[in-house]
C-alpha cells in the first residue's frame, strides 16, 4: 500500500479544485471568455498555481474534458452493473451514456463547447481512447455469447459508437434536450436491434 505524503495530496486536491472550478467557469462563460484569471479566482488559488498543473489554457480545458468523460464512463459502469445478460448490459449502457449527457447542463456545454476549444479532431481522439474500448468490450461479449448477427468487431464498435456520440451531441444541442434523449434512444435501439441475435 502507498501512502501518500500531505504535500501529495495537497496537490492533488489543488488539481481537482482547479478543475471543478475550470468546469464550471468554462460552462458559465464559455470556452473563449474564461481567462485563467476567472479560473483562479474561482478555485481560489493563485493564478501561478493554475500554470503549475496546466500549461495553457486549452490543456485546462481537456483536462475537464476528460475528467467529465471518465465520470461518464463510471456512470455508465455503475448501470450495466446489474444487468443479467450482455444485451441487456449493451442495451443499459447506451442508455446510460445519453442519459449522463443530457442530465447535467455543465456536461452538456462542455460537449458543444470541446470541438471548438480542442479541434473535432482531438475531441474524436479522446473519446475513442475513453469510451470506444468499453464498447469493443460489450460487443465482444455479445459475440462470445452468441447474441450478435456475423460482423467485424472493431468496424462494428467503431461505428456504433460513432452513432451513439452524435446522438449524444445531437440531443444536448437540442432545445428540449430531456425530449431529444428520448428519441435518440429509440433510434439507437432501432439501429441496435439489426445486430441481435436472441441466443
Amino acid at each position: 500500500m502507498v501512502v501518500k505524503s500531505r504535500r501529495q495530496e495537497h496537490k492533488e486536491l489543488t488539481r481537482a479544485a482547479v478543475l471543478d472550478a475550470a468546469a464550471g467557469q468554462f460552462a458559465e462563460r464559455g470556452y473563449a471568455a474564461t481567462t485563467i484569471d476567472d479560473v483562479a479566482g474561482a478555485a481560489r488559488v493563485s493564478k501561478g498555481t493554475v500554470y503549475y498543473h496546466f500549461a495553457d489554457k486549452a490543456q485546462l480545458f481537456e483536462a475537464v474534458f476528460r475528467n467529465r468523460q471518465a465520470k461518464l464512463i463510471e456512470t455508465v459502469a455503475t448501470a450495466v452493473a446489474g444487468c443479467r445478460g450482455p444485451w441487456e448490459r449493451l442495451q443499459a449502457g447506451l442508455d446510460a451514456y445519453l442519459e449522463g449527457t443530457v442530465a447535467d447542463e455543465g456536461h452538456r456545454n462542455l460537449l458543444q463547447q470541446a470541438p471548438g476549444a480542442l479541434g473535432a479532431e482531438r475531441c474524436r481522439q479522446i473519446d475513442e481512447e475513453m469510451g470506444l474500448p468499453a464498447l469493443r468490450l460489450a460487443l465482444a461479449e455479445l459475440a462470445r455469447a452468441g447474441e450478435l448477427v456475423d460482423q467485424p468487431i472493431e468496424m462494428l464498435a467503431r461505428v456504433l459508437f460513432g452513432a451513439l456520440c452524435e446522438a449524444a451531441m445531437a440531443a444536448g444541442a437540442d432545445p428540449h434536450p430531456r425530449q431529444a434523449r428520448h428519441q435518440a434512444a429509440g433510434v439507437l435501439r432501432a439501429i441496435t436491434a439489426g445486430l441481435h441475435r436472441p441466443a
